[in-house]
């Protein structure tokens, strides 16, 4: 039994090698999707896991998650590093840099206002 989904054509089950190239498929249609301004992105990418939802209903329980394996490791393979926004940006500050900085604006505040009202 065969099945068309995004326009691609996959047997029931479907094998490896199709989920691989579905992935490839969203992954470029994301791309695509990027650069048309009358797109949302959000709105798009829940369209198109909804149909993917939808696709693996077909499936028994194990198939779903053998599907949803090879999917999302292919798609976590094939996605761009963000060189702007990298893992360690998400740390925040130190508690020395907040300190440090704190202490700036006290010896600013000081100079500036305090110093002028109790002379």
């Amino acid at each position: 039994m065969t099945k068309t989904f995004d326009g691609l054509t996959f047997d029931l089950p479907p094998t490896s090698s199709q989920i691989v190239e579905l992935a490839h498929q969203h992954r470029k249609n994301l791309d695509e999707a990027i650069f048309h301004e009358e797109i949302h992105l959000g709105d798009y990418c829940l369209a198109q896991r909804k149909r993917v939802y939808d696709f693996t209903r077909q499936l028994d329980p194990q198939q779903r998650e053998d599907f949803y394996s090879v999917y999302n490791g292919e798609l976590k393979r094939i996605a761009d590093d963000d060189e702007l926004h990298s893992v360690d940006s998400e740390k925040g500050l130190s508690a020395f840099a907040i300190m440090l900085v704190l202490g700036i604006i006290a010896l600013v505040l000081y100079f500036a206002v305090i110093r002028n009202i109790v002379a």
